[in-house]
């Protein structure tokens, strides 16, 4: 009675660590460490720097990254952290991480100005949960161009380009747990629009219309309504790899 007793538990404790596991590559884990802490309005910021899990996710970077040059920086969250490293080309680094803002874009760029990584290209792919969290059209505005301003005079990037924010499918962003709505994602991307003219960054969308139906995510490209499944991240390492070719 004892044995299956424990092997029951074994079994639950192994069923809940899988779980974690596919939440944090899925990108949920980081939203919904986000979301533990929420605003008056019912809208979770961004707290992801206060956490140790991120905190340890940046220290490994670091532990490779440290002193290193890379031609190219991919910057951003859970769509495009789960692309890896491996397929971005030579001399690039893709430092995205589940569940980034503009907020916690700033903190990472303070440890690895820190780690003196430099970076001859930034390739900026956030906002996607800018416009789920908590933030004000002129916060936001403030955090990309401080960002912007930190890759060029901390990480020494000579450009420093800006992919839009990702769409969901319009299912998706009916729910505030898992997207921001379809109108909120499309103002952060003006705004970014706006700054990246302002700071002299590049705004590039190259090979990413394929991904959506207008302003809405295509369903055929997604498990979740929200991340991309293996034929839109297909889709999505090709034009990264066409963007980061131009940044050379």
């Amino acid at each position: 009675m004892k044995l299956a007793l424990i092997g029951s538990m074994a079994c639950n404790v192994g069923l809940a660590c899988a779980v974690i596991l596919l939440a944090n590559r899925m990108g949920y884990l980081g939203r919904m460490m986000v979301a533990l802490e929420m605003s008056p309005l019912g809208l979770p910021t961004d707290t992801l720097a206060d956490r140790p899990e991120w905190q340890e996710e940046v220290k490994n970077q670091l532990s490779i990254a440290q002193n290193q040059r890379y031609k190219v920086c991919l910057f951003g969250d859970s769509i495009s952290s789960g692309l890896g490293n491996a397929a971005l080309g030579q001399k690039t680094f893709n430092f995205a991480i589940a569940g980034m803002s503009t907020v916690s874009q700033l903190e990472q760029f303070k440890m690895l100005t820190a780690a003196q990584v430099k970076c001859g290209a930034v390739l900026l792919a956030i906002g996607t949960n800018d416009a789920a969290y908590r933030s004000t059209d002129a916060q936001f505005v403030q955090n990309m161009r401080a960002i912007i301003t930190q890759a060029k005079t901390q990480l020494n990037a000579q450009t420093v380009a800006i992919i839009p924010a990702f769409f969901s499918t319009v299912e998706a962003s009916h729910d505030p747990s898992l997207a921001g709505p379809l109108h909120r994602v499309n103002r952060v991307n003006a705004l970014m629009r706006d700054v990246a003219t302002q700071e002299k960054a590049l705004s590039m969308n190259d090979g990413l219309e394929a991904l959506f139906e207008g302003q809405a995510l295509k369903q055929t490209l997604t498990a979740d309504g929200v991340h991309l499944n293996p034929e839109g991240e297909k889709i999505y390492r090709e034009a990264l790899v066409k963007m980061t070719a131009r940044l050379d």
